[in-house]
């Protein structure tokens, strides 16, 4: 329930609209930080728009304002939930945003990358449906499109080749797997010069100008529209074709070789949260799992619908939180 909340939608039920706030103190080695997160809502004032209230995010970080392309500095976060055990027969858009999250993960900078190429686009798009277009103004924004587009297919491509690097030489008990980034920049990218790979794509912004005449939104060619997908090399079969727990497998195997491709390159590992680990996975599976985990020098929190299902954890360095389905009045 939690994957579309509102931020106004996090706190206690029937409680006065005010703030959200979460701290934590969080251990790497021999540093200490502090971390927090808030959530401000405020009524809205003077603001067209359907909802009544203002939602504010602050993060601090040691008494500083920071954002959230700034926490990768202070703490890397990888996660597993039900919803990607069919990720590779699923939306585009899923699959593109878990590796976008992964590929943030790596390099701090991509996400802030991204963010901007997406306020571009909706710049170009503002300009094209307003039918006043100022040719330069246009050709200034499409400039920094192909730039920022650009920079951002160089490395997903980067990320691809080093992440199946290390899952070629995992040693772990799951699927051997090839994960390769699908998209029309990128191919390119692979091929062509920069500088021929940045006029095909200006040239492609230039033709759906044209389209903006007649259709009141054209798609628009670029690496937002990008996808990837997996190949299962032990059953030489891609990822979407395989049953619903083996495609989990398959994104255990990444996020495993991920987690081991951070620690090589930054000499940290990230924490691992697993949404009802045991889920689509047989005993068997599911104990290999918990073996791998335990390996992983990192902290690993895990949810699922019976203690049992972590039985494997009994007696080890765990911490085991049981939440009761009662009403809080």
């Amino acid at each position: 329930p939690f994957r579309k909340a509102k931020l106004s939608q996090l706190g206690k039920t029937n409680a006065n609209i005010s703030v959200f706030t979460i701290s934590s103190q969080i251990e790497s080695d021999d540093d200490v930080f502090n971390l927090g997160l808030s959530y401000n809502y405020t009524d809205k004032q003077n603001i067209s728009d359907d909802d009544d209230i203002v939602e504010k995010r602050q993060i601090i970080a040691n008494d500083d304002n920071i954002t959230v392309g700034d926490l990768q500095n202070y703490i890397r976060v990888i996660w597993i939930t039900p919803f990607m055990d069919r990720l590779f027969s699923e939306a585009t858009g899923e699959r593109r945003k878990f590796l976008d999250n992964l590929i943030s993960n790596f390099y701090p900078f991509y996400g802030v990358s991204l963010n901007q190429y997406s306020n571009l686009l909706k710049q170009r798009a503002k300009v094209l449906k307003s039918h006043k277009v100022d040719e330069k103004w246009l050709d200034a924004i499409e400039s920094e499109i192909v730039e920022k587009g650009v920079s951002i297919a160089a490395l997903r491509i980067e990320f691809e080749e080093k992440l199946n690097n290390i899952l070629k030489t995992s040693d772990n008990v799951f699927p051997k797997i090839q994960i390769h980034i699908d998209g029309a920049i990128e191919e390119k990218l692979k091929t062509l010069k920069s500088v021929e790979v940045e006029d095909f794509y200006k040239k492609s912004l230039l033709d759906n100008r044209e389209l903006f005449k007649f259709t009141f939104s054209p798609p628009v060619e670029g690496v937002h529209r990008s996808d990837f997908s997996a190949i299962n090399l032990d059953k030489n079969m891609p990822a979407d074709q395989t049953s619903t727990g083996e495609q989990k497998l398959a994104v255990i195997s990444i996020i495993l070789a991920y987690a081991n491709m951070l620690y090589l390159y930054f000499n940290k590992y990230p924490l691992i949260l697993i949404d009802e680990a045991p889920a689509h996975l047989d005993e068997i599976k599911t104990l290999e799992l918990f073996k791998e985990l335990e390996k992983l020098p990192t902290q690993v929190w895990m949810t699922g619908i019976l203690r049992s299902d972590f039985e494997f954890f009994e007696n080890k360095n765990s911490l085991f939180i049981e939440i009761e389905n009662s009403q809080i009045k």
